[in-house]
Formats: structure tokens, C-alpha cells, sequence
């Protein structure tokens, strides 16, 4: 039984050159993007350009982060040192677990009490972190694992099914937001695919590599139990990578909370023409990007590995280890922060929180 590592890169490199391009090029392209991203919505906030225009350099902004974090990504170095502090992965993870399940539910116990699957999602969210530590043999065959990683898109529905309904059914009578909706959830699922690890235009060469077309049934043990998978390889190309039940969930849940976010602040944008619709509306725009691009925790490490190579290494390691909660901790960040986003965007949906009183109790 072959089982591969979810957040194992596909292909990575010590190289400085992708499809020809300097890594310093790519990096500048990065830094263009974000800095293209963060300038349109400041422009429109401020008034300085019109929406149809900030939409192109925002739209530009972030064609050049996805395509350059991807050609980052493909040179990233693979750590070569053997993994260091490990011993302190489990406790850390622990920890991690146990402040966003508890702290969470008493959060929203205290501040939403009518609002009980904000503090389901907590939980799950706490637990997709400890898993790997408290399970027998990172619990890659256990029932509960499947249950805990199916159990994130139906709380994540039924939370934006209740509170963000509305907009989102006008969303489907638009065909602007609609549109650019799909496509920057398209967009997120490529870049995460190859910030991932699952596919990749730059497969290593090596002794043993195959020189012939093939695609074979597979099995991937991420996220967090194993999945049945495809790869494929085709070396004229070259393209490299697999695709499974779980990374097909994880690009879903990821792809469409940043797909509904430019959705909503695409219609948003479109029908407002007041000047505190722009502040509200850049506001959101500006923490649904910024959690967008820091959603890919290998796409972080790529980009260390290329600025400080081999010295870059521990943190290598920190997210490629199943015990270590940075690579959940960075998964749970921006599926919270993506969701805020998405309901205040659609107008404000995460409650205010209740004056206590006798009734204040969770239902």
C-alpha cells in the first residue's frame, strides 16, 4: 500500500531558475502582487481610482501572486538535516488544540450563545489539530479521522447556509460576482494544489525516475487519514502530481470560502456608491486577501526556503511533520478568518454579542 503525505511537496528543489525565470523575479512578482492587491483596495477606499479600475489592478494583483508563490513554491529546498526538537511537536500541539476548542466554545459561549455551531466548528477545528497526536499511529486508518475531516464542510455549510443565506441566493441572480466568484475559487484551488505538493510542472530527476506516461490508482494519508487517490506523471510535459478524496475536500472548503468572499465584495463593490460602502467594503476585501494568501502553509515555506535556503530548514520540518500544529494552526487561522470575513461581509452576519440575560443560553 503506497501512502503519500498530504503536505509532502510533489517536487522540491534547490535551484534558481523556474522555466527560466529567476527565483529574485518570482519573489518580485510576489511583492508586486500583494502590493497591487493592498493599493487597489486603499485607491478605492480613498476614491483615488474608480471600482472598474481597482477591480483590473486587483484582478492583476493577484493573477501575479498565484502564479508566482506557484513558481516559489516549485523551487522550494528540501530540508536535508535531520529534523530537530521534535520531542516538543506533540505537547505544542496540544496546547494549540486545547486554546482554540476550549477558548473557542467559551468565546462564543460567552459573547453568541445562540450561535452553537460557531463553537462546534472550534472543536473541530481544536481536534483536526491534536489528531495526529492523540490517535494510535496518527490515526491514518480510524473511523474518527474520517468522521472529524467530513464533519469541517458540513458545519462550514450549515454555518453559511444560516447566516449568510440571503446573500448568497442573491449572488446566484448576478452574473459579475457570480463569475468572479468561480473563478477566484478555481484560482485558490490551483495555488493550493501546488503549494500543497499534489502537483507540480518541475518533478525532480533522479535515478530509478520514469521515463514513460502513467497514471495509477494511489492511496494519500492526508489529511489526516488515508484517502484513495490518482497520480500521474508525464514527463514530456513535464507534470507530476496526485489527486485524492481529501485533497479534493480540503481545495472545496479552502476554494469556496474565497470563492463566496469575492463574490460578496464583487456584488458589494458593484452596488455601492457611498463612501462608507467603500471603507466597509475595502475593509473586508483587505482581510479576505490577506488570509487567501497565507491559507497555503507550504507556499510560506517556499518562499523562506528560496530567500534563505538550507538555513530555511527547521521550518521545513515543522510543516511537513504530522505532530507539529503549525501546519494545522495555519489551516484553522484561515478557515476562522475566512469565515468572519464571508459573514461580515454579508452584512454583518457574525452577531453582536447578547447583553446577558436569564435567556442568553446556547440552544
Amino acid at each position: 500500500m503506497a501512502v503519500g503525505a498530504f503536505s509532502t511537496p510533489a517536487a522540491a528543489h534547490s535551484g534558481t531558475t523556474h522555466a527560466g525565470t529567476p527565483h529574485w523575479l518570482l519573489f518580485v512578482l510576489l511583492i508586486v502582487g500583494i502590493g497591487g492587491i493592498a493599493g487597489s483596495v486603499a485607491s478605492a477606499r480613498r476614491g483615488i481610482v474608480s471600482f472598474r479600475a481597482a477591480a483590473v489592478i486587483l484582478a492583476g494583483g493577484v493573477v501575479s501572486v498565484a502564479f508566482s508563490g506557484i513558481g516559489l513554491v516549485e523551487l522550494q529546498v528540501v530540508g536535508t538535516t535531520p529534523p530537530k526538537l521534535v520531542d516538543i511537536y506533540p505537547p505544542l500541539s496540544l496546547v494549540a488544540s486545547t486554546l482554540l476548542a476550549v477558548g473557542g466554545f467559551a468565546t462564543v459561549r460567552l459573547k453568541w450563545p445562540t450561535k452553537p455551531l460557531y463553537a462546534v466548528l472550534c472543536v473541530i477545528l481544536g481536534s483536526w489539530i491534536a489528531y495526529p497526536v492523540v490517535m494510535p499511529n496518527q490515526g491514518y486508518t480510524n473511523p474518527l479521522g474520517y468522521l472529524l475531516a467530513l464533519s469541517l464542510p458540513a458545519v462550514l455549510t450549515a454555518i453559511v447556509w444560516s447566516d449568510a443565506r440571503g446573500i448568497i441566493q442573491s449572488i446566484r441572480l448576478q452574473t459579475k460576482p457570480k463569475l468572479f466568484g468561480i473563478a477566484a475559487g478555481l484560482l485558490m484551488s490551483v495555488f493550493f494544489a501546488f503549494s500543497g505538493g499534489t502537483m507540480s510542472f518541475n518533478p525532480d530527476d533522479g535515478v530509478n525516475v520514469p521515463t514513460e506516461a502513467f497514471v495509477i490508482p494511489y492511496e494519500v494519508a492526508s489529511p489526516l487519514v488515508v484517502w484513495p487517490a490518482v497520480e500521474w506523471y508525464f514527463p514530456s510535459i513535464p507534470f507530476t502530481g496526485y489527486i485524492s478524496v481529501g485533497t479534493v475536500l480540503v481545495m472545496g472548503v479552502l476554494g469556496s470560502l474565497v470563492g463566496l468572499n469575492v463574490a460578496v465584495v464583487t456584488q458589494q463593490w458593484t452596488n455601492s456608491g457611498s463612501v462608507a460602502g467603500r471603507k466597509m467594503l475595502s475593509g473586508s476585501l483587505a482581510t479576505s486577501g490577506a488570509t487567501a494568501c497565507c491559507c497555503c502553509a507550504p507556499a510560506f515555506y517556499g518562499v523562506l526556503s528560496v530567500l534563505f535556503g538550507t538555513a530555511a530548514t527547521p521550518i521545513y520540518w515543522s510543516f511537513m511533520i504530522p505532530t507539529s500544529p503549525v501546519g494545522g494552526v495555519f489551516f484553522a487561522l484561515s478557515i476562522m478568518m475566512l469565515l468572519g470575513s464571508l459573514l461580515q461581509s454579508a452584512g454583518g452576519s457574525v452577531p453582536e454579542p447578547n447583553p446577558a440575560s436569564p435567556s442568553a443560553t446556547i440552544n
